[in-house]
């Protein structure tokens, strides 16, 4: 006997999501979008410390960095000191010349030797104004540098520079100056020795020297001068003149053994300052 068969019953229908169950998704309003955030740009860096260095005599000494432009400015003082040198050495040729002729009494020819001497006094006066102030530049340069151990001067950074202007204070103040700026460097310098320097480098003893020299030289020669105004006899005169250009081409050749000397000394420092 056959079963009677069941009722079809339709397959249900998949559930719909009631708007409870639906996530509700954030809308954006018209015309209104979100601003974008912009990365803020790092700060600066803030400027490095000025630094300062102390004398031994507790003067501050403003210190810079090493610029290399104060090789193009040695460069420049010992070509100052190279042309200053050849014509000292010129001018002393001259006297000598001179002082011959003098004595063969060719006053023609001392008068046309005396007209070159001239002009080139002016140029001795020039070169040595430019050699002066070139060095002066070049000397606060490394003295002021980071190349430089400070705590060795014995005087501030004013003095060091204006005590070269001090009339007769100067023969004194200068070389030391100098003395004190070879001590610094020398003790900077990467290849120091151990300790605190204490002799005068032989440099500053033989510029002491050659100013030394120069003076006595110049007195003398003004005191020879002083003959040729009031001369007693002819006899007088040219034992003056003869005196007077000694002594002036002895100045001479002190004056070239002074710009030798200035070459040799800022060869020395910019040596002990190389890197």
């Amino acid at each position: 006997m056959t079963q009677p068969a069941a009722p079809y019953e339709p397959p249900a229908s998949p559930a719909v999501p009631t708007a409870s169950t639906v996530p509700t998704v954030p809308t954006v309003p018209t015309g209104a979008q979100p601003a974008a955030t912009a990365t803020a740009p790092p700060p600066p860096p803030a400027p490095a410390a000025a630094q300062t260095g102390v004398t031994a005599n507790v003067k501050n000494v403003a210190v810079r960095p090493w610029r290399q432009s104060t090789a193009v400015v040695a460069v420049m003082t010992q070509a100052a000191f190279v042309v200053g040198a050849l014509a000292n050495l010129y001018l002393t040729s001259l006297d000598v010349k001179v002082k011959g002729q003098l004595e063969d009494r060719d006053f023609a020819a001392m008068e046309r030797e005396a007209q070159s001497a001239d002009g080139l006094y002016l140029l001795i006066l020039g070169v040595g104004a430019l050699s002066a102030i070139l060095l002066l530049v070049w000397f606060h340069r490394v003295w002021t540098s980071d190349r430089s151990d400070h705590s060795l001067y014995t005087r501030g950074t004013g003095m060091a520079i204006g005590g070269w202007f001090i009339p007769f204070a100067n023969f004194v103040l200068g070389p030391l100056a100098l003395r004190d700026l070879l001590w610094g460097v020398e003790h900077a310098s990467p290849e120091a020795k151990p300790g605190r320097p204490a002799a005068t480098p032989r440099l500053v003893i033989a510029f002491w020297v050659v100013i030394a020299v120069n003076l006595v030289l110049v007195m003398l020669g003004r005191g020879a001068e002083s003959g040729l105004q009031r001369p007693d006899s002819i006899d007088a005169l040219m034992t003056s003149v003869q005196a007077s250009l000694t002594y002036e081409a002895l100045g001479g050749v002190a004056g070239a053994a002074g710009a030798v000397i200035a070459i040799l000394y800022i060869r020395k420092v910019m040596a002990l300052t190389r890197r």
